[in-house]
This record gives C-alpha cells, sequence and structure tokens, in this order.
C-alpha cells in the first residue's frame, strides 16, 4: 500500500521568514465570498438555460467571476471549506462552482501563473457545460443510472466541448479541458480513453477535484465521505488513475485534514482544523475552545504536538 508520506511531503520554507500561503477561515470578508456565489450561480443559472433552449450563449461574464475567484482563494480559505461541505440543492449547478474552487486552490498547490488559474478557475465554471444538453430527467434522477443511461451521460464532456469550441478565444482552451476532464492517467477514462500525458495538467486537476466533489456530497442514492476520508482514499489508492504530481497538488492544498475537520491531539484537545499549511500539509493550524477560550495550536511550529485522531 502506498504511503501518506510518498505522496506529501513535509517540505521546508525556503527562508526562515517565509510565510505560509494559506491564510486562516474568515480573514477575508464573507460578504464578498458569499456575493461570489450569488453571482456565480446566477451566470450559471443564465447559461443553463441559454443550453436548454438553444438559444444565443453568453460565456463572457464567467471570465470576471474566475479573477474575482483566485483574489478571494489568495486572501482566505472559507471557501475552499464551504465546498467541502457536502451540501447542495443542484448538484450540477454546484457542482461547478465546487469544482472552480477546489481545482483553483489544486493549481496555487502547482505554483500556476494568475493568468494559469484564471484559466483554470473558468474551466471549472464551465466543466459540466455539456450535461445541460442531457435530459432534465437523467440529470435529476435519483436512483442510480442503469448502463445505458451511464452511456448517455458519458456523452456530455464531447457535447460541452462542441459548444465551447464555438465561442472563440479562451473558451478554445477550456473546450479541450472540458472534453478531457474524465479521461484517466492509466487510460481508464473516457470518451477516448486518453493517457499519461496525453491529458492536459488542467484536465487532470479539474478530474480530481470533480471527484473529490462526488464523493463528499450528499446523494440519494448513496451516503457521503468526509473530507478527511475521501482525500485519504485518494491519495493512497488513486496514482494509478491521475498523476502524482496533481495528487501531490490535492494533498497540499486541500490536505488529509481539510479546514472543518474535527481532530484530537496527542496532548488529549479536540479541535477543528481553521488553517492549512501547505508547506507542511499533516500538520495544521488548530483552533481549540476550552472554558470559553479560543487559542490556535499551530502543528507545523514543532514536532511535540501532532494528529492522533479524526473525530
Amino acid at each position: 500500500m502506498a504511503r501518506l508520506s510518498d505522496l506529501i511531503r513535509e517540505r521546508a520554507p525556503d527562508s526562515q521568514n517565509e510565510e505560509v500561503s494559506s491564510r486562516k477561515v474568515g480573514s477575508s470578508s464573507p460578504s464578498a465570498d458569499h456575493a461570489w456565489c450569488v453571482s456565480a450561480r446566477q451566470e450559471l443559472v443564465k447559461i443553463r438555460e441559454a443550453v436548454r433552449s438553444s438559444t444565443s450563449l453568453q460565456l463572457t461574464g464567467c471570465t470576471p467571476l474566475a479573477r474575482q475567484l483566485v483574489q478571494l482563494l489568495n486572501q482566505s480559505d472559507t471557501l475552499a471549506g464551504w465546498a467541502l461541505n457536502g451540501q447542495t440543492e443542484d448538484y450540477v449547478l454546484d457542482n461547478a462552482l465546487h469544482v472552480a474552487v477546489l481545482g483553483t486552490k489544486v493549481g496555487m498547490g502547482l505554483r500556476y501563473s494568475q493568468d494559469e488559474l484564471e484559466r483554470l478557475a473558468l474551466a471549472g465554471l464551465l466543466h459540466d457545460l455539456g450535461m445541460w444538453t442531457l435530459p432534465v430527467s437523467l440529470i435529476e434522477k435519483r436512483e442510480a443510472l442503469s448502463e445505458e443511461e451511464r452511456d448517455i451521460l458519458r456523452t456530455h464532456p464531447e457535447r460541452g466541448r462542441r459548444i465551447l469550441a464555438g465561442q472563440g478565444g479562451v473558451f478554445e482552451w477550456v473546450s479541450t479541458i472540458n472534453a478531457q476532464e474524465h479521461e484517466r492517467w492509466d487510460g481508464s477514462g473516457y470518451p477516448c480513453r486518453l493517457k499519461d500525458r496525453q491529458i492536459a495538467e488542467p484536465a487532470q486537476i479539474i478530474g480530481v477535484v470533480d471527484t473529490v466533489d462526488a464523493m463528499v456530497t450528499m446523494r440519494p442514492y448513496r451516503k457521503r465521505l468526509t473530507p478527511h476520508q475521501v482525500i485519504r482514499e485518494l491519495l493512497l489508492r488513486a496514482k494509478t488513475t491521475f498523476s502524482l504530481r496533481v495528487l501531490k497538488g490535492l494533498g497540499d492544498q486541500i490536505t488529509l485534514y481539510p479546514i472543518g475537520t474535527q481532530v484530537r491531539l496527542n496532548t488529549g484537545e479536540s479541535g477543528t482544523v481553521t488553517k492549512i499549511n501547505s508547506r507542511y500539509p499533516l500538520r495544521p493550524v488548530v483552533t481549540i475552545t476550552k472554558v470559553g477560550e479560543v487559542s490556535d495550536v499551530d502543528l507545523s511550529r514543532g514536532p511535540s504536538t501532532h494528529i492522533v485522531e479524526v473525530l
């Protein structure tokens, strides 16, 4: 069995004064995060209705949303914590927002440039565009799909690619990511069974965070897993379906102990993960509340205190 240490290496800072890239939940404006979610949903609803009614499609409204998302994630991990909470009313719609958020975070872990992060965020928002060309009854079905229905569902990447390719500009690039997000490193994906470096890395990123979102989200026909369970499963068992570099980015930025995870320390104290140390992914900041007093324990500052259990 692969060891977590093989996938997540706790790197030393480049200098003693280097700041951890992640920031504590709540350091950005909650209203700004909420406003982004509302605006993104509204924009995607307009796109969904245009796709379903075959009317003129306007995608340019997603470009400033992608830019805003990168800015917000540079300030705080609040949206990342929200994207992992497993709550959804409209799975395809909310999945687009979750994938954009988590995909951008992974891109940050891989040191993507500002322009690359904005394109990645844009690809996340539009990654399931082709789903809205399928029958609503299929998308909203509450029971597990039959094999025939799965075959129909597997046509959505190519449907989305065709729509996006006709939009020109950056959307032609997004169309490639859209077409490849369900391809897998070992050739087991679809629709073209691409493998290894035939798959664009941004498509691998969208694919892995889409998998994360599917596993943490409650569905009518199965229970959800906790973010900790999902990340652990992927880091241990998905090295054939996703590149190690992408899994490393996932482990650095989402981590084995995602924000909001309840943990117990070797001191016997229990608390909540509220900050990720991307250079020390197994040593986050844990907020502990005792007798009405709140304190932060930064596990990256010394080896004596560590997590022993996820609650």
